[in-house]
Protein backbone atom coordinates (compact mmCIF):
# COMPACT_ATOMS: atom_id res chain seq x y z
CA UNK A 1 0.00 0.00 0.00
CA UNK A 2 1.21 3.54 -0.99
CA UNK A 3 1.19 6.06 1.43
CA UNK A 4 0.75 9.35 0.65
CA UNK A 5 3.66 11.86 0.57
CA UNK A 6 2.18 14.49 2.67
CA UNK A 7 1.17 11.85 5.87
CA UNK A 8 4.03 10.62 5.31
CA UNK A 9 6.41 13.29 6.34
CA UNK A 10 3.25 14.34 9.14
CA UNK A 11 4.33 10.54 10.64
CA UNK A 12 7.79 11.06 10.46
CA UNK A 13 7.26 13.88 12.84
CA UNK A 14 4.12 12.95 15.04
CA UNK A 15 5.80 9.21 15.84
CA UNK A 16 9.15 10.52 17.36
CA UNK A 17 7.41 13.06 19.10
CA UNK A 18 5.13 10.78 21.00
CA UNK A 19 7.34 8.30 21.80
CA UNK A 20 9.72 11.55 23.12
CA UNK A 21 6.42 12.18 24.67
CA UNK A 22 5.13 9.19 26.65
CA UNK A 23 8.44 9.05 28.11
CA UNK A 24 8.53 12.57 29.27
CA UNK A 25 5.31 11.33 30.72
CA UNK A 26 6.49 8.47 31.89
CA UNK A 27 9.26 10.73 33.98
CA UNK A 28 7.27 13.65 35.05
CA UNK A 29 3.58 12.20 35.87
CA UNK A 30 3.93 12.46 39.34
CA UNK A 31 5.72 15.71 39.63
CA UNK A 32 5.24 18.47 41.67
CA UNK A 33 4.95 21.04 39.58
CA UNK A 34 3.94 24.13 41.68
CA UNK A 35 7.24 23.06 43.12
CA UNK A 36 9.10 22.99 39.79
CA UNK A 37 7.21 26.38 39.19
CA UNK A 38 8.78 27.87 42.32
CA UNK A 39 12.22 26.27 41.42
CA UNK A 40 12.19 28.29 37.77
CA UNK A 41 10.38 31.45 39.46
CA UNK A 42 13.21 31.68 42.30
CA UNK A 43 15.59 29.16 42.45
CA UNK A 44 17.35 29.33 39.29
CA UNK A 45 20.31 31.56 39.30
CA UNK A 46 19.90 32.54 35.47
CA UNK A 47 22.65 34.83 34.97
CA UNK A 48 25.07 31.16 35.26
CA UNK A 49 22.42 29.47 33.21
CA UNK A 50 22.70 31.79 30.60
CA UNK A 51 26.22 32.15 30.70
CA UNK A 52 26.40 27.92 30.14
CA UNK A 53 24.62 28.19 26.98
CA UNK A 54 27.10 30.37 25.79
CA UNK A 55 29.42 27.05 25.35
CA UNK A 56 26.83 25.28 23.45
CA UNK A 57 26.64 27.92 20.68
CA UNK A 58 30.56 27.48 21.15
CA UNK A 59 30.56 23.75 20.20
CA UNK A 60 28.19 23.85 17.02
CA UNK A 61 30.43 27.21 15.72
CA UNK A 62 33.65 24.86 16.09
CA UNK A 63 31.23 21.98 14.44
CA UNK A 64 30.31 24.01 11.48
CA UNK A 65 34.31 25.26 11.12
CA UNK A 66 35.26 21.67 11.35
CA UNK A 67 32.42 20.80 9.24
CA UNK A 68 34.33 22.90 6.30
CA UNK A 69 37.65 21.52 6.82
CA UNK A 70 35.81 18.89 5.47
CA UNK A 71 34.62 19.93 2.84
CA UNK A 72 37.19 21.93 1.30
CA UNK A 73 38.89 18.73 -0.20
CA UNK A 74 35.79 18.02 -2.16
CA UNK A 75 36.52 21.06 -4.11
CA UNK A 76 38.50 21.01 -7.20
CA UNK A 77 36.76 23.51 -9.47
CA UNK A 78 37.87 26.95 -7.40
CA UNK A 79 37.59 29.03 -3.94
CA UNK A 80 36.82 27.00 -1.35
CA UNK A 81 33.20 27.19 0.33
CA UNK A 82 32.58 29.91 2.12
CA UNK A 83 32.72 29.34 5.88
CA UNK A 84 29.82 31.25 7.36
CA UNK A 85 27.84 28.84 4.88
CA UNK A 86 28.86 25.80 6.78
CA UNK A 87 28.06 27.18 10.63
CA UNK A 88 25.00 28.18 8.98
CA UNK A 89 23.92 25.22 7.98
CA UNK A 90 25.43 23.05 10.84
CA UNK A 91 23.37 25.88 13.41
CA UNK A 92 20.52 25.82 11.00
CA UNK A 93 20.44 21.56 10.97
CA UNK A 94 19.79 21.53 15.12
CA UNK A 95 16.36 23.49 14.00
CA UNK A 96 15.20 21.29 11.28
CA UNK A 97 15.44 18.43 13.47
CA UNK A 98 13.43 19.65 15.70
CA UNK A 99 10.72 18.55 13.11
CA UNK A 100 11.73 15.25 12.29
CA UNK A 101 14.85 13.97 13.79
CA UNK A 102 18.08 13.19 11.85
CA UNK A 103 16.12 15.24 8.59
CA UNK A 104 18.88 18.24 10.17
CA UNK A 105 21.98 16.60 8.44
CA UNK A 106 20.48 15.99 5.10
CA UNK A 107 19.13 19.52 5.28
CA UNK A 108 22.63 21.04 5.38
CA UNK A 109 23.70 18.73 2.77
CA UNK A 110 21.23 20.23 0.23
CA UNK A 111 21.71 23.76 1.41
CA UNK A 112 24.99 23.53 1.38
CA UNK A 113 24.50 22.06 -2.26
CA UNK A 114 22.60 25.12 -3.19
CA UNK A 115 24.87 27.86 -1.54
CA UNK A 116 28.29 26.44 -2.88
CA UNK A 117 27.34 24.23 -5.91
CA UNK A 118 28.89 21.08 -4.67
CA UNK A 119 27.83 17.55 -5.34
CA UNK A 120 25.13 16.60 -2.49
CA UNK A 121 26.98 13.04 -2.59
CA UNK A 122 30.25 14.57 -1.91
CA UNK A 123 28.97 16.31 1.35
CA UNK A 124 26.87 13.64 2.41
CA UNK A 125 30.35 11.79 2.59
CA UNK A 126 32.04 14.61 4.22
CA UNK A 127 29.19 14.24 7.02
CA UNK A 128 29.55 10.49 7.20
CA UNK A 129 33.07 11.23 8.73
CA UNK A 130 32.04 13.89 10.65
CA UNK A 131 29.73 11.55 12.67
CA UNK A 132 31.98 8.60 12.67
CA UNK A 133 34.38 11.19 14.58
CA UNK A 134 31.72 11.91 16.87
CA UNK A 135 31.15 8.65 17.49
CA UNK A 136 34.84 7.61 18.40
CA UNK A 137 35.06 10.36 20.71
CA UNK A 138 31.70 9.67 22.75
CA UNK A 139 32.65 6.41 22.59
CA UNK A 140 36.36 7.49 24.27
CA UNK A 141 34.25 9.31 26.73
CA UNK A 142 32.30 6.58 27.87
CA UNK A 143 34.82 4.36 28.21
CA UNK A 144 37.06 6.47 30.28
CA UNK A 145 34.28 6.98 32.45
CA UNK A 146 33.02 3.85 32.89
CA UNK A 147 36.09 2.59 33.96
CA UNK A 148 37.04 5.14 36.45
CA UNK A 149 33.56 4.88 38.03
CA UNK A 150 33.22 0.88 37.35
CA UNK A 151 31.14 0.29 40.47
CA UNK A 152 28.32 3.28 39.62
CA UNK A 153 27.53 1.56 36.49
CA UNK A 154 27.81 -1.86 37.66
CA UNK A 155 25.15 -0.72 40.73
CA UNK A 156 23.28 1.07 37.88
CA UNK A 157 22.57 -1.41 35.53
CA UNK A 158 21.65 -3.78 37.69
CA UNK A 159 19.09 -1.52 39.25
CA UNK A 160 17.98 -0.37 35.75
CA UNK A 161 18.60 -2.69 33.03
CA UNK A 162 16.84 -0.84 30.72
CA UNK A 163 19.43 1.35 30.30
CA UNK A 164 21.64 -1.83 29.49
CA UNK A 165 19.57 -1.90 26.05
CA UNK A 166 20.50 1.46 25.63
CA UNK A 167 24.07 0.78 25.99
CA UNK A 168 23.35 -2.10 23.21
CA UNK A 169 21.55 0.46 20.66
CA UNK A 170 24.53 2.34 21.27
CA UNK A 171 27.21 -0.28 20.59
CA UNK A 172 24.81 -0.98 17.17
CA UNK A 173 24.84 1.94 16.14
CA UNK A 174 28.58 2.51 16.63
CA UNK A 175 28.85 -0.60 14.17
CA UNK A 176 26.39 0.58 11.87
CA UNK A 177 28.15 3.50 11.20
CA UNK A 178 31.34 1.42 10.48
CA UNK A 179 28.71 -1.43 8.38
CA UNK A 180 28.05 1.87 6.18
CA UNK A 181 31.68 2.80 5.95
CA UNK A 182 32.88 -0.81 5.01
CA UNK A 183 30.18 -1.15 2.78
CA UNK A 184 30.75 1.85 1.31
CA UNK A 185 34.28 1.32 0.56
CA UNK A 186 33.23 -1.89 -1.45
CA UNK A 187 31.16 -0.35 -3.22
CA UNK A 188 33.69 2.41 -3.83
CA UNK A 189 35.87 -0.10 -5.71
CA UNK A 190 32.96 -0.81 -7.90
CA UNK A 191 32.52 2.41 -8.99
CA UNK A 192 35.88 3.30 -9.53
CA UNK A 193 35.92 0.63 -12.13
CA UNK A 194 32.85 2.47 -13.57
CA UNK A 195 34.38 5.70 -13.57
CA UNK A 196 35.30 5.84 -17.17
CA UNK A 197 31.49 5.25 -18.11
CA UNK A 198 30.77 9.08 -17.85
CA UNK A 199 26.72 8.08 -18.15
CA UNK A 200 26.96 6.02 -15.21
CA UNK A 201 24.87 8.69 -12.68
CA UNK A 202 24.74 5.90 -10.18
CA UNK A 203 28.54 5.40 -10.84
CA UNK A 204 29.03 9.07 -9.67
CA UNK A 205 27.21 9.16 -7.26
CA UNK A 206 28.53 7.03 -5.22
CA UNK A 207 32.37 8.14 -6.55
CA UNK A 208 31.04 11.47 -4.57
CA UNK A 209 30.37 9.81 -1.26
CA UNK A 210 33.46 8.30 -1.46
CA UNK A 211 35.81 11.43 -1.98
CA UNK A 212 33.89 12.71 0.43
CA UNK A 213 34.50 10.52 3.21
CA UNK A 214 38.41 9.92 2.39
CA UNK A 215 38.39 13.44 2.46
CA UNK A 216 39.94 13.99 6.18
CA UNK A 217 43.03 12.06 4.02
CA UNK A 218 43.77 15.65 2.20
CA UNK A 219 42.95 18.13 4.91
CA UNK A 220 45.92 20.32 4.86
CA UNK A 221 44.96 21.49 8.43
CA UNK A 222 44.20 18.21 10.12
CA UNK A 223 46.24 19.86 13.70
CA UNK A 224 42.91 22.21 13.50
CA UNK A 225 40.49 19.47 12.84
CA UNK A 226 41.69 18.48 16.02
CA UNK A 227 41.66 21.22 17.93
CA UNK A 228 38.31 21.52 16.68
CA UNK A 229 37.07 18.25 17.63
CA UNK A 230 38.08 18.93 20.96
CA UNK A 231 36.66 22.33 21.86
CA UNK A 232 33.41 20.55 20.50
CA UNK A 233 33.08 18.41 23.58
CA UNK A 234 35.07 20.59 25.55
CA UNK A 235 32.12 23.25 25.23
CA UNK A 236 29.41 20.33 25.49
CA UNK A 237 30.85 19.27 28.71
CA UNK A 238 30.45 22.70 29.99
CA UNK A 239 27.53 23.46 28.35
CA UNK A 240 25.88 20.78 30.70
CA UNK A 241 28.51 21.66 33.49
CA UNK A 242 28.43 25.03 34.44
CA UNK A 243 24.42 24.84 34.38
CA UNK A 244 24.95 22.75 37.53
CA UNK A 245 25.40 25.82 39.24
CA UNK A 246 22.64 27.72 38.60
CA UNK A 247 20.55 25.57 41.01
CA UNK A 248 21.28 24.87 44.63
CA UNK A 249 20.46 21.75 44.32
CA UNK A 250 23.25 20.62 42.15
CA UNK A 251 25.30 22.98 42.55
CA UNK A 252 27.95 21.11 45.39
CA UNK A 253 27.61 17.66 43.26
CA UNK A 254 31.12 16.00 42.57
CA UNK A 255 32.81 16.38 39.31
CA UNK A 256 33.25 12.66 38.98
CA UNK A 257 29.04 12.39 39.42
CA UNK A 258 28.96 15.33 36.84
CA UNK A 259 31.26 13.66 34.73
CA UNK A 260 28.79 10.24 34.37
CA UNK A 261 25.52 12.51 34.16
CA UNK A 262 27.34 14.24 31.37
CA UNK A 263 27.99 10.70 29.48
CA UNK A 264 24.35 9.07 30.10
CA UNK A 265 22.93 12.60 29.01
CA UNK A 266 25.57 12.95 25.57
CA UNK A 267 23.77 9.25 25.17
CA UNK A 268 20.36 10.28 24.64
CA UNK A 269 21.20 11.43 21.43
CA UNK A 270 21.37 8.08 20.42
CA UNK A 271 17.24 7.68 20.50
CA UNK A 272 15.73 9.04 17.42
CA UNK A 273 13.32 11.57 19.12
CA UNK A 274 13.29 15.69 19.08
CA UNK A 275 15.99 16.75 21.00
CA UNK A 276 16.59 14.25 22.91
CA UNK A 277 13.17 14.43 24.88
CA UNK A 278 12.55 12.33 27.82
CA UNK A 279 15.65 10.58 26.77
CA UNK A 280 18.59 13.20 27.87
CA UNK A 281 15.87 13.69 31.16
CA UNK A 282 15.88 10.20 32.20
CA UNK A 283 19.31 9.94 31.48
CA UNK A 284 20.67 12.90 34.01
CA UNK A 285 17.34 12.10 36.15
CA UNK A 286 18.37 8.42 37.44
CA UNK A 287 21.89 9.72 37.68
CA UNK A 288 21.47 12.24 40.14
CA UNK A 289 18.79 10.09 42.12
CA UNK A 290 20.88 6.75 42.09
CA UNK A 291 23.81 9.13 43.97
CA UNK A 292 21.24 9.86 46.55
CA UNK A 293 19.49 13.32 45.17
CA UNK A 294 15.89 13.86 45.93
CA UNK A 295 14.02 13.21 42.91
CA UNK A 296 12.21 16.42 42.92
CA UNK A 297 15.11 18.73 42.39
CA UNK A 298 16.49 16.05 39.64
CA UNK A 299 13.19 16.52 37.97
CA UNK A 300 13.44 20.57 38.15
CA UNK A 301 17.52 20.69 36.75
CA UNK A 302 16.27 18.20 34.00
CA UNK A 303 13.62 19.76 32.44
CA UNK A 304 14.39 23.37 33.25
CA UNK A 305 17.97 22.75 31.58
CA UNK A 306 17.08 20.78 28.79
CA UNK A 307 14.30 23.54 28.04
CA UNK A 308 16.79 26.09 27.95
CA UNK A 309 18.68 24.36 25.44
CA UNK A 310 16.51 23.45 23.27
CA UNK A 311 15.23 26.95 23.05
CA UNK A 312 18.30 27.99 22.72
CA UNK A 313 19.58 26.25 19.72
CA UNK A 314 16.10 26.24 18.50
CA UNK A 315 16.17 30.01 18.06
CA UNK A 316 20.18 30.03 16.87
CA UNK A 317 19.64 27.99 14.21
CA UNK A 318 16.19 29.62 13.19
CA UNK A 319 18.29 32.71 12.45
CA UNK A 320 21.23 30.97 11.04
CA UNK A 321 18.56 29.36 7.99
CA UNK A 322 16.31 33.21 8.16
CA UNK A 323 20.52 34.27 7.81
CA UNK A 324 21.56 32.56 4.76
CA UNK A 325 19.74 33.97 1.99
CA UNK A 326 20.71 37.29 2.81
CA UNK A 327 23.68 36.30 2.91
CA UNK A 328 24.15 34.73 -0.01
CA UNK A 329 22.02 36.87 -2.28
CA UNK A 330 25.07 38.73 -4.30
CA UNK A 331 27.40 35.61 -3.84
CA UNK A 332 28.47 33.12 -6.16
CA UNK A 333 31.23 31.05 -5.85
CA UNK A 334 33.95 31.57 -7.72
CA UNK A 335 34.81 28.27 -10.04
CA UNK A 336 37.68 27.92 -11.76
CA UNK A 337 38.74 26.45 -15.22
CA UNK A 338 37.40 22.80 -15.41
CA UNK A 339 40.20 19.99 -16.14
CA UNK A 340 40.01 19.16 -20.13
CA UNK A 341 38.75 14.89 -20.57
CA UNK A 342 42.02 14.65 -21.78
CA UNK A 343 43.97 15.53 -18.52
CA UNK A 344 40.60 13.83 -16.40
CA UNK A 345 41.15 10.22 -18.19
CA UNK A 346 45.50 10.55 -17.60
Amino acid sequence: MKINPTLKSILWIIIPLALGGLGFYGLYRDTDWQELMTTLRTGVNYPILIFSLLFGLMSNLCRGLRWELLVRPIVSDGAPPRRINAVCTVLGSYTVNMGIPRSGEVWRCVEMERREDLPFAGLFGTLIVDRLVDVCMLSMILVVIVLSSTDFFRDYLAAHPEVWLGLMDFVQSVWFFLLIAIGLGSLALLVWLLRCRRESRIARFFVHIWEGMVSIQHMPQRGKFLFLTAMIWVGYFFYFYLALFAFEATQHIPFSVACIAFAMSSMSVIVPVQAGMGAWHAAVIITFTTFGMAEQPAKDFAFIVHTAQTLWITLIGLGAIIALPIINRHYKRVRGPQPSPETTDN
